[in-house]
């Protein structure tokens, strides 16, 4: 039966988490409700409070029909429900990728915002599929091309545990259970290529699909006993990562592992040091690859980051100006500052402001600012860094930056320490 085989996914996926609350993300289409009513049963038997999220694209006007039945639904569960509205501010450029990205973030700022910690979301094997062809057509390399069932998002772990199941079990479960769901008539649409790709799918034999989860599993065997390892092993050997926020790549080291691999590296380190949730694509970070193998300095921009080659070193630092957050009003005891610091005052302060360094502020206190160790550190690329780390105000005037041990006046006291969203168990800060 269909639920057992969900309730095998969702407790091996979790494992002995020890969860009091979960969140489901859910459209109201086919995919998400039966989620939910496999959710709910697995949530009631285990005690577990299940809160049900809806995000608004604004883009269909059936969206809004959609919400308020995935409400009702959750209503009649007994489920908490929230509905979040995504604002396209009438830009339809790169749509569905935005679109993605503010629905994730939209979720799993929610989910931090009550203390839940796993959210689970509706892919099913028909989708895994689909997501191999894409990724295949765009010359995806074989971390591309895996699959996984557990990500992280914003510090959230994104659980699927339809991984397994075919969509038209799903349909046949609700079906069975005369429950209703919308069907969103852009899936019939030829402007997508997923679109094309599934309709292509469902014209071709069935040992075609069969093939391709084969090939996939595969590849996530060679992935789980080859380059994970690799990976693992290539991060902790030659990379540094500093609590102010940079990362400095052993060249040398790095040259004696994979390709796979090494894009890999470079993204990794992309994710961290730019605070984004996401990696860069592959023909974005080719071209650091190609400058790296000329043996030769130069400095490049990358996703929110400065890529600069000193000698057998590749230097990583946030890109000053690119994205980086607006004043944030410090009121509860810490708070995280561009998805890469977490900023703490151990007293009262009134009306604290993070932000960064302007140009201004600079040449008030340039004389009292002690960077001799940031200098070291960095190679001399302290000024760079200088001015993408958080610092403290109060009415304008810059009261602290507690990366150079700065403070205006000794009773301000404030500590930061390094938080970027994607760290392992194998990266280790200098």
């Amino acid at each position: 039966m269909l639920y057992e085989k969900f309730e095998y996914n969702i407790n091996n996926l979790i494992g002995n988490f020890g969860l009091s609350k979960i969140a489901v993300a859910v459209s109201g289409g086919s995919d998400s409700v039966a989620l939910l009513y496999l959710a709910n049963i697995w949530a009631e038997k285990n005690n577990i409070e299940l809160s049900v999220i809806s995000v608004d694209h604004n883009l269909r006007e059936q969206s809004k029909q959609e919400t308020y039945y995935v409400q009702n639904i959750s209503n009649s569960l007994n489920r908490k429900h929230y509905s979040l509205s995504f604002d396209h501010q009438n830009n339809f450029s790169n749509l569905q990728e935005r679109a993605r990205a503010g629905r994730y973030d939209l979720m799993t700022n929610l989910c931090l915002e009550f203390d839940i910690l796993v959210l689970l979301t509706a892919h099913h094997e028909d989708d895994y599929v689909e997501n191999f062809c894409l990724r295949l057509e765009r010359n995806s390399g074989i971390f591309g091309l895996s699959s996984s069932n557990i990500n992280w998002y914003n510090n959230i772990q994104i659980i699927r545990p339809l991984y397994n199941i075919p969509k038209s079990e799903l349909v046949e479960y609700l079906v069975s259970h005369n429950i209703k769901w919308f069907e969103d008539e852009s899936n019939s649409s030829d402007k997508y290529r997923r679109n094309i790709i599934r309709q292509k799918l469902a014209k071709g034999a069935g040992y075609i699909k069969a093939e391709i989860i084969l090939q996939q599993l595969k590849i996530n065997d060679l992935l789980d006993n080859k380059f994970k390892p690799e990976l693992i092993s290539a991060i902790a050997e030659a990379v540094k990562i500093f609590e102010y926020g940079f990362a400095f790549l052993d060249l040398v080291k790095f040259d004696k592992f994979s390709n796979e691999v090494k894009v890999q590296i470079i993204n990794f380190l992309l994710i961290i040091i730019s605070g984004q949730f996401r990696a860069a694509r592959f023909y974005s970070v080719e071209p650091i690859l190609k400058l790296i193998t000329q043996d030769v300095n130069f400095k490049n921009t990358l996703h929110g980051c400065v890529v600069k080659r000193i000698q057998n070193e590749l230097l990583i630092y946030r890109e000053f100006g690119k994205k980086l957050p607006e004043s944030k009003i410090l009121l509860d005891k810490s708070i995280i500052w561009d998805n890469r610091f977490c900023i703490t005052k151990n007293q009262e302060n009134p009306d604290c402001v993070i932000t960064y360094l302007s140009l201004e502020d600079y040449k008030t206190i340039k004389k009292q600012l002690d960077l001799a160790h940031l200098k070291d550190l960095s190679c001399k690329n302290h000024n760079a860094i200088l001015f993408t780390l958080p610092i403290i105000k109060i009415l304008e005037k810059v009261i602290a930056i507690p990366h150079i041990s700065y403070y205006d006046n000794d009773m301000q006291n404030f500590e930061v320490s390094f938080a970027p969203n994607f760290v392992s168990r194998f990266t280790h800060f200098c």
